[in-house]
């Protein structure tokens, strides 16, 4: 595996500077605004690198290496990458309305039902199977595809904070895969994290190209297939699909209460804000490298806490999921308090200055 990882790598490295330089020639940049971090356009389009680097990865492992496993759901699963990739640079040049990216989105989770890879089924904690019925296994896979490639993409906002976050996720998760012998998914992941750590040396900060919707989105494609290709994940869905909610819990998490922020404001759930967990770190005082420190760390430890899902009883990993909400709802509560003494104590500051 460290072999496609190596590939993956090597070949993200190579590529980037040329995908940049064609950014830049076609436009294809981030301008700075209000909302904005950065203060100079810089060139996206960063998911053409990774997808280069990610499938020349399992092209090698496939043909060349002779990695076992099973390439009948890869095949699918690249043309879909490369689909998913394409919708994200079409985005990155010419800035799609949100409806536009949630029907692009919808198109391609449908595909993914359509060609056989799904979720239709789930293992019940206390004993035996529960099947979905079709319609209701279309509306699962669709959601969860959705979701993931949303999460990713949101948290996507500090120089190399997706990409880290992709790369800890998917070393934990080929962990947990090569200690139930699922092959492909391994490869998968394998190529993966060696594509995001090839792409961060360019995108780490200060960055000079960003991953862009055709990479944060892609990342979160490859993330939510991979528990859904091996007969050895499927026979337990729950684990399954813990897995890699648990390691992606923070950005989830932080979608579901922009999703409940914006509501809540009766904002279009598609407009952009800047309220988002690092934002308000940034707020704090934080720096971008430091902000994007503690995330890669948080992401390290649920990635851990991910794996021993893999060796728990499956009765006891509904528990561990509760016990793991209740923290992030503990730790959201505790940055509220933090931000409000750190207000209380700029007001303070402030009124003294005036004095």
């Amino acid at each position: 595996m460290m072999v496609i990882l190596a590939v993956a790598l090597l070949i993200t490295l190579s590529v980037t500077p040329w995908v940049r330089r064609f950014a830049v020639a076609m436009g294809a940049l981030d301008r700075p605004n209000r909302r904005k971090i950065h203060r100079q356009p810089i060139p996206r389009l960063g998911g053409v690198a990774v997808l280069a680097g990610w499938a020349g990865a399992l092209a090698f492992g496939m043909g060349v290496a002779g990695v076992e496993g099973t390439p009948g759901p890869l095949v699918p699963m690249m043309a879909l990458g490369v689909l998913v990739v394409l919708f994200g640079a079409w985005d990155d040049w010419s800035d799609l309305p949100g409806r536009g990216k949630l029907a692009a989105q919808i198109l391609i989770a449908s595909l993914v039902f359509l060609l056989g890879i799904r979720i239709d089924r789930i293992t019940n904690p206390f004993g035996g199977v529960l099947l979905f019925p079709e319609p209701l296994s279309y509306a699962v896979t669709v959601f969860w595809v959705i979701g993931m490639m949303n999460a990713v993409n949101l948290i996507d906002g500090l120089d190399g904070l997706a990409c880290g976050i992709a790369a800890i996720t998917a070393g934990g998760l080929m962990a947990a895969g090569l200690f139930v012998r699922s092959d492909t998914s391994v490869v998968v992941l394998a190529a993966l994290a060696g594509a995001c750590l090839g792409f961060l040396r360019y995108n780490f900060h200060p960055a000079t190209i960003f991953l862009g919707d055709s990479g944060s989105q892609f990342l979160g494609f490859v993330l939510a297939m991979t528990p859904l290709l091996d007969n050895q994940y499927k026979s337990a869905t729950v684990v399954a699909l813990l897995l890699p909610l648990t390691a992606l819990s923070l950005p989830i998490f932080d979608t579901a209460l922009a999703f409940v922020r914006r509501l809540r404001k009766r904002r279009s759930i598609f407009r952009a804000d800047k309220a988002h967990l690092h934002h308000r770190l940034l707020k704090l005082g934080l720096s971008q490298r430091q902000v994007v420190a503690a995330f890669y760390l948080g992401s390290l430890y649920l990635s851990v806490l991910a794996f021993l899902f893999v060796l728990i009883p499956e009765r006891y990993a509904v528990i561990l999921l509760g016990l793991l909400a209740l923290g992030l709802m503990m730790g959201i509560q505790t940055l509220r308090f933090v931000e409000y003494k750190f207000l209380q104590s700029t007001r303070a500051r402030l009124r003294r200055l005036r004095v």
